[in-house]
């Protein structure tokens, strides 16, 4: 029996589709790996070009030429994985975009440590909770000193203090 008679017996198309892969598999793996560039890519295309023929064969229409058949449905094939491997690649940066709605895990987290926070600089006197604003919101312990009145040496200790005092309150109150 040739891989290319058409045939109406299951057994027949079995042994067809058998003789197909024995000719051709080999040179269509290595047309499609030359096409991919990946092993493995060209492995499950080879896999799905036969799936494809035992599909033919069982609807009762073998090809004429079942290896010129195989090679233009495994390009055929790779053409797709390609194009749709592309769109997928320009659409990824928009799957990780957070900018659309946090979620709600992210959201609650978010309240809880802004809260704690919260409590933290509330805790601390007034003017150390001045400098520590100030200093987060990105002031140099010189402009803070002027802001305060108070020269730059006393302003950095009275900010390593009040660092140190609000750290403390933070550690106590996360592990509490």
């Amino acid at each position: 029996m040739t891989v290319d008679a058409i045939t109406a017996d299951p057994a027949d198309g079995a042994e067809m589709l058998e003789a197909a892969f024995l000719a051709h598999a080999a040179s269509l793996r290595g047309r499609l790996t030359s096409l991919t560039r990946d092993p493995a890519a060209a492995e499950d295309l080879v896999g799905e070009c036969f799936l494809r023929l035992a599909t033919e064969i069982d609807a009762g229409r073998p090809p004429l030429d079942a290896g010129a058949w195989l090679h233009r449905v495994g390009r055929n094939l790779a053409i797709s994985r390609a194009r749709r491997n592309a769109v997928a690649t320009k659409a990824m940066p928009g799957l990780f975009d957070r900018g659309v709605a946090a979620s709600p895990e992210d959201a609650v987290v978010e309240r809880e440590r802004d809260e704690i926070l919260h409590d933290a600089l509330a805790s601390l006197a007034g003017g150390d909770r001045q400098i520590v604003v100030l200093a987060a919101q990105g002031y140099r312990p010189e402009e803070i000193a002027e802001m305060i009145g108070c020269t730059g040496a006393a302003t950095r200790t009275r900010l390593c203090r009040a660092r140190g005092r609000l750290r403390s309150h933070l550690v106590a109150s996360m592990f509490a």
